[in-house]
């Protein structure tokens, strides 16, 4: 056995591995945050400054700041 799988032994036996793509969004929940986040507030849109395009994702945020039925679908495994 790999010496850097002796002190989780006693798991091992229930512990199953899989290898996943090297780059794979879809299972990263953040991605699809920020996927509908700039769907629905920045895209296409012309921001005069760094300060306006922050605060818009900052008000986008905000809305996502209590757990809700979009965030948890979005952060969910199909």
């Amino acid at each position: 056995m790999d010496e850097r799988l002796e002190e989780y032994s006693d798991i091992l036996q229930s512990v199953e591995f899989i290898k996943l793509p090297p780059y794979s969004p879809d299972l990263n929940p953040i991605e699809q945050v920020w996927r509908v986040t700039r769907k629905e507030n920045t895209h296409n849109v012309f921001f005069g400054s760094v300060a306006q395009l922050s605060e818009t994702v900052d008000c986008a945020f905000e809305a996502w700041s209590r757990p809700n039925e979009q965030l948890r679908t979005l952060c969910s495994f199909k």
